[in-house]
């Protein structure tokens, strides 16, 4: 009936129980008032108390405790965005800041009105709708948006609290220098053992569905710019990181790639 479930980085104040048994129904905001302005002050609130260490860890207790802030933001981001206020977005970084901010946002949103479960079912989670940009909207759509994008990083780097998703930031994004945050949060990516699975006993790499979707276009333009017939995904992703995620993927080289399941191993951080 579902798909499969996540596990979430939380640190503490997990529900035994909690979730849907059915499809969930969509969240609905009161937004009646609500200045549309483009403003993640709440948000940044939000960030720097319930996020913390290495992975994007979410302390659940912390997170409850500031859920009118995060109302609050929800609900700017509700009334504006791209679509519903285009002027306010003068240039493509500022369009990019906002669906991560906003990903960000209902990641945890969507956390707690699942009543904050150790698992999820995907369904609850991805294809939840909520009020976004002025329309209604699921995180599924969301990173379509951002996989549509020229730079296939901008979907790897998008924020959330799975291992399928880069991590939790602990402030908003920026349109400004998001471009080199995108290209060190790609990088932290690939280096994450937890996110990029690299199983030197089975000599595999166990690749999330975020970067898996664009094995096909990386391996085509790899083939077109160098020639060569033989490139695999492992030799592709070396041009765009140094450093250890560079020497993960060179010591890496041979081993067979997969798309991560989600069966029976965890798709998701466990609490530390």
């Amino acid at each position: 009936m579902f798909g499969a479930r996540f596990k979430f980085a939380l640190l503490a104040g997990l529900a035994a129980a909690g979730g849907c048994r059915k499809p969930c129904p969509p969240i609905t905001l009161e937004t009646a008032g609500v200045e549309p302005i483009v403003r993640y002050n709440k948000l940044a609130t939000v960030l720097a108390e319930t996020v913390s260490g290495r992975g994007g860890r979410i302390d659940v207790d912390v997170l409850r405790r500031n859920v009118a802030a995060l109302d609050a933001q929800v609900r700017t981001l509700a009334v504006t965005g791209p679509t519903a206020t285009p002027k306010q977005f003068p240039t493509r970084e500022h369009v990019l800041a906002y669906w991560y901010n906003a990903r960000a946002a209902w990641s945890l949103k969507l956390l707690l009105a699942c009543d904050c479960p150790s698992e999820v079912r995907r369904q609850e989670f991805e294809d939840r709708q909520f009020p976004l940009d002025g329309r209604v909207m699921t995180l599924r759509q969301l990173d379509a948006i951002l996989a549509g994008e020229n730079d296939f990083r901008v979907a790897v780097a998008s924020p959330g609290i799975t291992t399928h998703h880069a991590s939790l930031p602990r402030k908003p994004f920026a349109p400004e220098g998001l471009r080199q945050q995108i290209a060190k949060r790609f990088a932290a990516f690939l280096d994450d053992e937890t996110r990029f699975v690299i199983d030197v006993r089975k000599r595999r790499i166990v690749v999330p569905p975020v970067l898996w979707q664009f094995r096909d276009r990386l391996l085509a333009a790899h083939r077109q710019r160098y020639g060569v017939e033989s490139a695999t995904l492992t030799t592709t992703l070396l041009a765009y990181v140094t450093g250890s995620p560079h020497r993960r993927l060179q010591d890496a080289i041979g081993y067979r790639t997969i798309q991560a399941t989600d069966g029976k191993r965890p798709t998701c951080l466990e609490g530390r």
